[in-house]
């Protein structure tokens, strides 16, 4: 049993995976919903869980000074969603496009006090219209693959000339391993940094952070892009 010395906080939230830090010291996780505070707890944290959720930032509250016995808390966090399309530029739509509710364009973040409860439709001209139900955690990240309209079948702009058919196939798949790599090397960068944000909370951590998860994403990006590239010319050739 607790003493006065080592007071209790019962917790309530909306993400029970988020890291709880009494100051820099890991409590444990948000699902517990109870825990011992270290003597002079100045300040407690919760911290989103590893994974691509870095952007959302830590709920933090400054605890009362002398802390009571026992202290009930509820630090809910919005609900943040990230929509993306390949190729982006999508606009998004709440409900059908007809109802006129657009919501922004591919890619796409939004934080909202409540989880979205419309079915999402995706508008990209050349490409079939595509929907969505979206999910209602608290980090929310969707991607879809947009489909083209169906071209004529007499278009032959993928055939080339026999000597170089296989030469652009090649140069496709380099280009996804070498962005791949790259992808790889800023995540790793922006993990590290991520870490010393979970036990710090400095907050100008999250810039660099930000930019070195960009980096990744575009990256990504392009090496998606060059697996699609090759993976068309080896089916279709």
């Amino acid at each position: 049993m607790a003493s006065a010395a080592q007071p209790i906080v019962v917790l309530e939230t909306n993400w029970p995976e988020a890291q709880v830090y009494a100051d820099s010291f890991l409590l444990g996780r948000a699902g517990l919903r109870s825990f011992i505070l270290p003597p002079g707890t100045q300040i407690l944290r919760l911290v989103p869980p590893e994974g691509d959720t870095w952007s959302i930032p830590a709920q933090q509250v400054a605890l009362p000074q002398p802390l009571p016995d026992t202290l009930w808390l509820r630090l809910p966090f919005l609900y943040y969603y990230r929509l993306e399309t390949l190729p982006s530029g999508a606009r998004i739509y709440r409900g059908l496009p007809s109802q006129a509710r657009l919501l922004g364009e591919t890619p796409f973040t939004g934080a909202f006090e409540e989880p979205l409860q419309d079915t999402l439709y995706f508008v990209h001209a050349g490409y079939a219209l595509a929907m969505l139900r979206p999910t209602a955690h608290v980090w929310n990240h969707h991607r879809l693959v947009l489909q083209p309209v169906d071209s004529p079948k007499e278009v032959t702009m993928w055939t080339p000339a026999l000597p170089r058919r296989h030469g652009l196939t090649y140069l496709a798949l380099g280009v996804a391993v070498a962005a791949t790599a790259v992808s790889i090397h800023y995540k790793f960068q922006a993990d590290r940094l991520y870490a010393r944000y979970e036990q710090t909370g400095d907050p100008a951590l999250r810039p660099r952070i930000r930019e070195l998860d960009l980096r990744a994403g575009v990256a990504l990006g392009v090496a998606q892009i060059g697996l699609g590239l090759a993976a068309f010319r080896l089916i279709f050739q």
